[in-house]
């Protein structure tokens, strides 16, 4: 038995009216409210040939069928092929990066927006630098014993940390600090900035003790920009959808979306994506039990054509398919543009 003509008509069907209505679909629906010139008879019997070939399966208390995740696989396949990849701009992200300056902020804001847009959960992850450079560094006096520490990369995240010193330095002296520290550092990685370096600079100033110090504050804020973070956003909306009405599948759910680590290794699998491609995993192909009732598309964007963060949408199987996958393919075409001019 293969799936012909006929049978894949029904099929599309099915998967439309349930995409819609989140109802079992039964031949009397698909007759009356599709035109396909075919007779509940005959469209019964094709039924219970998709059901044998595992395209549909029957819930518990229906008479109706709806898709398995062997149709949500088919239906996507299918539609990625045929979904054109001419994408408008997105004036709205121009807007963004004016109002939020910082990475991290229009980060946390497109995370916002996309669950705005497809009432689903969304995932975006902080650029993950493997190679993070020093752009500029300053020092500012605070008060007695303390220092301030601010670091800006080449990747415009703005760090700082607070340091002691034994004593206190004046402002013009700090200026100066910090001109011969960047000279020395400017655009090295953690990786480029090793021993020799180290003695370099602390040979140029003269000051090893804070300069030691000032170090260590540079490390920790470069490992931390290296380090991905994940911003989440719409995490409610997935239960305003019937399948997750119980109460126990959907505590599960919240719970896996809180287990950040875990969707930080599922979001680092992009990585591997040619560019512009999305990953859709449906059901049963995601790893995590709790993610089996859902539908998870993941994609990566690219900062100077370097690829270092990664987007996931969690909705349910039956999710609008078509339209998230084009909202987030031209989000990330927008993006890509976007960002490669900070």
């Amino acid at each position: 038995m293969e799936l012909n003509e006929r049978k894949l008509k029904i099929l599309q069907a099915i998967i439309k009216d349930y995409l819609t209505t989140a109802e079992p679909v039964g031949s009397r629906t698909i007759s009356k409210n599709y035109n396909l010139g075919i007779s509940p008879a005959t469209i019964r019997n094709e039924m219970s040939d998709l059901e044998e070939l595992g395209f549909i399966v029957q819930p518990h208390t229906s008479a109706g069928r709806i898709p398995s995740d062997k149709a949500y696989r088919l239906y996507v396949d299918t539609m990625l092929e045929l979904q054109k990849a001419e994408f408008g701009k997105l004036v709205y992200l121009d807007q963004l990066l004016k109002s939020t300056g910082r990475i991290e902020n229009l980060l946390k804001e497109i995370a916002r927006l996309l669950a705005q847009e497809t009432h689903y959960t969304t995932f975006v992850t902080t650029p993950q630098y493997r190679r993070a450079k020093v752009k500029n560094l300053q020092l500012i006096d605070l008060e007695e014993g303390k220092l301030l520490v601010v670091v800006v990369t080449d990747t415009n995240h703005i760090k700082n940390r607070t340091i002691r010193v034994d004593s206190r330095y004046d402002q013009t002296v700090l200026n100066r600090l910090s001109f011969q520290l960047n000279e020395q550092l400017y655009n090295l990685s953690l990786e480029e900035i090793g021993k020799e370096r180290i003695e370099s600079v602390k040979q140029a100033t003269g000051e090893d003790q804070i300069v030691g110090k000032i170090l260590d504050a540079l490390f920790e804020i470069i490992h931390e920009v290296d380090d991905m973070d994940i911003y989440t956003s719409g995490t409610t909306n997935i239960l305003h959808y019937p399948e997750f009405a119980d109460l126990d599948k959907a505590s599960a759910l919240m719970r896996s979306i809180e287990e950040r680590d875990v969707f930080k290794d599922i979001l680092n699998t992009t990585f591997d994506l040619e560019d512009g491609k999305v990953k859709i995993s449906i059901g049963d192909e995601n790893e995590l039990p709790d993610l089996k009732a859902c539908s998870l598309i993941t994609t990566s964007y690219h900062i100077h054509g370097e690829r270092v963060g990664a987007i996931g949408i969690i909705g349910p199987k039956r999710m609008d398919y078509y339209n998230t996958v084009y909202s987030l393919r031209c989000l990330i075409k927008n993006m890509d543009e976007l960002l490669n001019r900070l």
